[in-house]
């Protein structure tokens, strides 16, 4: 029997050649299953629960309300990231609403692609497809759920505006908001990605995810503005990629606080670097994984 050649196949599975392979362009060929995936997710998220999708909603809002009590009114945190402007009226409500929201997206997609390998172990043992489709349907599916929580959050701004009880300077950065989440998605895939490596060989890693990602929220300026922090540390708080997010995202959308070009490349710099790192150990670990867990 002739054996054919591999010329006459549209795809051929071949072992890696021990170079280290990022694998973006399998990704992109296999991008309707990333949106199959995602999709999966995201309408199996709320599936069997009595308010269903209601709870895109109150998720945010009843967590704000408890940060806004605790950490706003009983231990009165500071919630401006720069000097008190006169023209600036932000209610501390919108302005643990936004933290809440972006950091509530970067900690679940962490959680998520941190189990991503475990998880999926069984399906992965009985059909090919590229491993880096099932973290990167998580964190767009967890993108779906922030979407709507900001749509919200920017209804609520501008409702406050029209009503007076919210005074803003919107300028035209705020459009630069999707590349600031664009960030987001690339720290939380590469920080969960390099966690679901450790994962596979130390299952302690798994049990440590949510005191890490504690420990993370508290330095970060989320339930407190960045006044909070003295100014001989600030150079070095800001060491810490997630808070010029933080910073920045509040900047964009209420027109003040605190923006230096400075901390927002470090932070890509080091966002870029983990997220690199991630997918070349995760690929470098999908292959033999299996046989691990």
């Amino acid at each position: 029997m002739e054996i054919q050649r591999k010329e006459q196949w549209k795809y051929c599975i071949e072992p890696g050649k021990g170079k280290p392979e990022l694998g973006f362009r399998e990704l992109w060929q296999y991008r309707g299953l990333v949106y199959l995936f995602a999709k999966r997710d995201f309408t199996s998220r709320y599936r069997q629960t009595l308010l269903g999708p209601l709870w895109m909603f109150l998720n945010p809002l009843l967590t704000t309300i408890v940060f806004t009590i605790v950490f706003g009114n009983m231990a009165n945190f500071p919630t401006m990231d720069g000097p008190v402007s006169e023209t600036m009226a932000v209610p501390a409500f919108l302005f643990y609403m936004i933290g809440n929201i972006l950091w509530n997206y970067f900690s679940n997609t962490v959680r998520d692609v941190s189990k991503t390998l475990t998880a999926n172990v069984r399906i992965m043992e009985k059909v090919y497809y590229p491993r880096l489709v099932s973290p990167v349907a998580s964190a767009l599916s967890n993108q779906m759920t922030m979407a709507v929580r900001l749509l919200l959050f920017f209804c609520l701004l501008a409702g406050g505006a029209l009503c007076g009880r919210v005074s803003v300077s919107v300028t035209w950065m705020v459009f630069l908001l999707p590349l600031l989440l664009l960030q987001l998605m690339l720290l939380s895939l590469g920080t969960g990605l390099i966690i679901s490596v450790l994962t596979v060989k130390y299952r302690d890693a798994g049990f440590m995810v949510d005191f890490f990602l504690q420990l993370w929220l508290y330095m970060t300026p989320v339930v407190y503005g960045l006044q909070m922090v003295p100014g001989r540390w600030i150079g070095l708080y800001l060491l810490n990629p997630a808070a010029p997010i933080m910073t920045t995202a509040r900047y964009l959308c209420f027109g003040d606080g605190y923006f230096q070009a400075g901390p927002v490349l470090w932070s890509w710099a080091v966002t870029l670097l983990l997220f690199l790192a991630g997918v070349l150990l995760f690929n470098r670990t999908e292959k033999n994984f299996v046989d691990v867990i």
